[in-house]
């Protein structure tokens, strides 16, 4: 028996109609449940200074540059232990006039970077630095631990080129005026002295891998004037009784009769070569050049004879000059610390005694160990969230 056509045809349309229905009920479930939430868009890169530019290797762009861009940029404590290489008998001579001298040295440097830019970098700081004797002093009374002069500073660098594989070269003009509050500036009166220079930083990428990846250095020249109480080292609580030409005798604060180094110049170059991935070779490489005061020109002293003329000195107004040579090797930790072991030697060209001074070796020549950490680094440690750390 035949079914009805109509009937044959309402089955595929109630079955048509069924998924219909469903669809239309998940459809309706779907859009009612709540729209997830849209993801957050990454932030646009920040530009950052030369001393977190891609490429630099070792650890003097972390010296001079910065471990971190933050405000503390530079910002760093060190300790170094040196003593002279006539303790180890390498002297050069049987009579040595400098003496054997070790000793130990914390430093302090907090720098503040109020710009700080991929162009323009300024910074106003200053380096609080203790100095202890470690062997027997060779100059009565002086103090086992004694505090150096305090410089007050500030600087400002433009970047004239950087790019992203690790070249990089900038520049500008350092000022620092230095309050004498060590022993040493204060007893010989000493007022302040100013300091005015030029320098130059720069990172050359070398080849690709870990060998001889790239050199850093830094060069520049400065001029440092001194502001002083007399042209001779002088003390006002020193009262000396001296005798005039005329007999009388007059307290006296001048402590001698050597003449002050009035202005100072000097240039230097210091690279340092990653001859391995962070491990670096440095050389440095100085010239500077002290002008000493002079007595006066004309007058006379009046004597029971009559009045003597006085007449300077020639060689007071002789320039005085310093050679600086040093080499080293050295490599940081973690961006944090900064290990260096070396040599240096500073001297003038003439010695005391009339001789002539090697430019490599001097009986002041010292050997010396220095551990420096980077401030900014552990800043930006400690005030980095949970998730960075």
């Amino acid at each position: 028996m035949s079914r009805h056509p109509s009937g044959r045809a309402a089955g595929p349309a109630l079955r048509a109609g069924s998924l219909a229905a469903v669809l239309v009920c998940r459809c309706g479930e779907a859009l009612a449940q709540p729209a997830a939430a849209p993801i957050p868009e990454e932030p646009a890169p920040v530009e950052q200074g030369p001393g977190r530019a891609p490429g630099l290797r070792g650890g003097a762009p972390l010296l001079h540059l910065g471990a971190r861009d933050n405000a503390l940029r530079t910002s760093r404590f060190g300790w170094t232990t040196s003593t002279t290489t006539d303790v180890f008998g390498l002297g050069g001579g049987l009579y040595r006039v400098d003496g054997e001298r070790a000793g130990m040295s914390f430093s302090l440097a907090p720098r503040y970077s109020f710009v700080s830019t991929k162009e323009h970098w300024a910074w106003v700081g200053t380096d609080v630095a203790l100095a202890l004797e470690l062997t027997d002093s060779d100059v009565s009374g002086e103090d086992a631990v004694t505090l150096a002069d305090l410089p007050l500073q500030a600087a400002y660098n433009y970047t004239l080129f950087q790019d992203g594989r690790g070249l990089v070269l900038l520049g500008g003009p350092r000022l620092a005026v230095v309050l004498p509050t060590s022993a040493a500036s204060r007893d010989i009166g000493v007022y302040a002295r100013t300091r005015l220079g030029l320098g130059a930083l720069g990172n050359i990428r070398l080849l690709e891998g870990a060998w001889l990846n790239g050199v850093f250095f830094s060069a520049g020249g400065g001029w440092e004037h001194l502001f002083s109480q007399a042209t001779t080292p002088a003390h006002d609580g020193a009262h000396r009784p001296r005798q005039a030409p005329s007999g009388e005798v007059l307290l006296d604060d001048q402590l001698s009769g050597r003449f002050l180094e009035r202005d100072r110049l000097s240039a230097g170059l210091s690279s340092w070569v990653n001859v391995w991935g962070d491990l670096s070779v440095g050389t440095t490489w100085g010239l500077g050049a002290g002008f000493r005061d002079s007595p006066l020109d004309g007058g006379c002293v009046e004597t029971s004879t009559g009045c003597v003329p006085v007449e300077p000195r020639g060689s007071s107004t002789a320039a005085v000059a310093y050679t600086t040579f040093g080499v080293s090797l050295s490599y940081p930790a973690a961006d944090i610390a900064w290990f260096e072991l070396g040599y240096d030697n500073t001297t003038s060209t003439l010695a005391e005694d009339g001789q002539r001074r090697s430019f490599f070796h001097s009986p002041g020549a010292q050997l010396y160990l220095t551990m420096t950490l980077f401030l900014d680094s552990l800043y930006a440690e400690a005030t980095a969230p949970p998730a960075e750390q």
